[in-house]
């Protein structure tokens, strides 16, 4: 049983078994009701935490990218973004638990392809992350929040990193081929500053 006192971590609990349901039995396949059951809640109380039994993944597909912009607050003037990525993976170490919603949201990833409803969710978790992007984009280039170049910026570096996401999710869920952590954040480092012509993700110059 959920203990429902705290919004954002019952949310979460039910997200993850929406994804488990999701990914075992399709999102057809699955209900509400089903989502309720293994939560060991009412049905009643799931449609008072979520829109739509699609949208129960948000919180899931949300807690990465929320880890990604912590990582972005840590990162230091004087590194690159590969640098910083490369260190903040050793002193910032995934749980188990991370590990296990990693796999969940990159599967989730791989569903939306063909589930209409889920990449609406999946976009919809993006889109918050573009605008939690700006004041962080705007910090690192000395630039106002209400600057074109700063909301350009959130929006390449938000669609970089939903590239990378579904590829490396297609390849490890889908395709079955391995990708290591330093792979994936070279990646990851790459597509920004491609995406952003190398403005975003270099060291920071007096």
């Amino acid at each position: 049983m959920i203990a429902i006192a705290d919004n954002a971590a019952a949310r979460l609990a039910v997200s993850r078994h929406a994804c488990a349901l999701f990914w075992a039995h399709g999102v057809s396949g699955t209900s509400g009701d089903d989502i309720a059951s293994a939560a060991g809640l009412s049905t009643r109380t799931i449609w008072r935490y979520f829109r739509s039994k699609e949208s129960c993944v948000e919180p899931v597909l949300a807690k990465s990218l929320d880890r990604f912009l912590a990582v972005l607050d840590r990162w230091p003037a004087d590194l690159s973004l590969g640098e910083h990525l490369a260190a903040d993976a050793v002193t910032h170490p995934l749980t188990p638990q991370d590990v296990d919603d990693e796999i969940s949201a990159m599967r989730i990833a791989t569903m939306t392809t063909s589930e209409p409803a889920l990449r609406t969710a999946y976009l919809m978790v993006h889109d918050d992350m573009e605008r939690g992007l700006i004041p962080v984009v705007a910090k690192r280039l000395s630039l106002a929040v209400e600057d074109l170049t700063v909301r350009l910026c959130a929006a390449a570096v938000t669609g970089a990193l939903r590239v990378i996401d579904e590829d490396v999710s297609r390849d490890i869920v889908v395709d079955k081929i391995e990708v290591s952590q330093s792979e994936a954040l070279s990646l990851i480092d790459r597509a920004i500053l491609e995406a952003t012509n190398g403005r975003f993700g270099g060291p920071v110059t007096a």
